[in-house]
């Protein structure tokens, strides 16, 4: 019998079938062109994104289309993207040089928008884009239509607002749960991964997750099934019971850190601190789950030398407090998302894809209805509408 891989490498390309949902979903919403606003994308730039923009084509047509630098920064991601839609695609390498890019590709969106008579709409993930109108654009947010947003980080950073435009989001739509399993368990593979390029397998190793949310809980179960031993950590006590209850053990504070060997943040905010990191023993690995570089006390550990050990991870070495011998404490993917390890392979595209329709939905919205500002989460309806689609689609397969 040929192994699974195997037929996967020389499969054809009519073996490979992928339902065309999103182009579906823009024809079940019944999308026409919209001349009263004009469009901007900021994004990790991958193929399934690449497909949305497709699915949209002379319908909403971007200004620009943005790259975040951690997971889109790559020369062959620039020359890939630009390529295919030229240069209205960016790719910064560094988070200053994205700033200044942002900043450029909108007040150039808010000139065309001001002779036009339109309004501007921008898609963007992690809270980049509604922080920057505020803090350089506050004279010209009446040329904002709004902000869709796909990530619980940049609702939060909305919520520290004083918001002037309308964000509306899908970051804890039923859908985004289930994408952030998916999420959990890419994160857990791309660990087990490393941990075997150092010859090391993750059975019967301790680890820790900071964080009982959606992707808390996913990385933790995903640890469990690979023998792992997890423990979680969650300041809110509903999620540590809930956590228990699905057979985990979970705590309202960290203890016993000196067993694990494997410690990943996942709480959206600084969660791996210099305190932790100080109880760690030599050879942890490190990682955020998160959607930026926000879970681990990086400047702290870059206090210590360091050196590459993969392409992925870069050991710290500390002294021990007892000034006899140091430790190791390794960091993975430089503190980013260990699931934007290039060439790890993230959940699957027919998973995203649903989160992708409704930003669709969102952006569809915002440039039909009124809406006030402030932040407004996706309907129960358009979350329904999305998923029958996606069901009818695969069922088709």
């Amino acid at each position: 019998m040929t192994p699974l891989n195997n037929m996967a490498l020389g499969a054809s390309a009519d073996y490979v079938r992928r339902a065309n949902y999103l182009p579906a979903l823009v024809e079940r919403l019944d999308l026409c062109q919209a001349e009263t606003h004009r469009f901007m994308l900021v994004a990790h730039l991958f193929d399934d994104t690449m497909r949305m923009i497709d699915a949209l084509a002379g319908i909403m047509d971007f200004d620009a289309i943005i790259g975040i630098p951690y997971s889109s920064g790559s020369d062959a991601t620039s020359t890939k993207w630009q390529s295919r839609y030229g240069s209205i695609v960016h790719c910064p390498k560094t988070e200053d040089d994205f700033k200044e890019t942002l900043a450029a590709a909108i007040q150039k969106s808010f000139l065309q928008c001001r002779s036009s008579g339109q309004k501007l709409v921008i898609q963007e993930v992690g809270g980049y884009v509604v922080e920057l109108l505020h803090e350089r654009f506050a004279d010209q947010l009446d040329l904002v239509e709004g902000v869709v947003e796909i990530t619980k980080q940049g609702v939060w950073r909305a919520e520290q607002l004083n918001l002037k435009v309308p964000v509306l989001h899908c970051a804890d739509s039923e859908l985004k749960r289930l994408e952030a399993k998916r999420c959990g368990e890419t994160i857990v593979r791309c660990l087990d991964g490393l941990s075997r390029d150092l010859g090391n397998s993750l059975a019967g190793r301790h680890a820790a997750v900071f964080g009982a949310g959606w992707i808390g809980s996913g990385v933790a179960h995903a640890f469990r099934r690979l023998d792992v031993i997890p423990m979680v950590i969650d300041t809110d006590p509903l999620k540590v019971a809930e956590a228990r209850l699905s057979g985990l053990q979970a705590h309202m504070s960290p203890s016993e850190l000196d067993k694990c060997d494997l410690i990943v943040g996942a709480v959206g905010r600084l969660s791996i601190t210099e305190q932790v990191l100080r109880q760690l023993r030599s050879g942890c690995m490190v990682a955020s789950a998160s959607s930026r570089r926000i879970e681990i006390d990086v400047d702290y550990l870059e206090t210590a030398p360091s050196a590459d050990v993969h392409p992925s991870i870069r050991a710290f070495h500390f002294q021990n407090d007892t000034g006899r011998g140091e430790r190791q404490i390794c960091l993975v993917n430089d503190g980013y998302p260990a699931n934007f390890i290039p060439g790890s392979g993230s959940v699957a595209d027919e998973i995203v894809e649903l989160i992708l329709g409704e930003l669709i939905v969102l952006m569809s919205d915002i440039t039909f209805y009124p809406y006030e500002p402030g932040i407004h989460r996706i309907t129960p309806a358009s979350e329904a509408l999305c998923t029958q689609l996606w069901i009818e689609q695969r069922d088709q397969l």
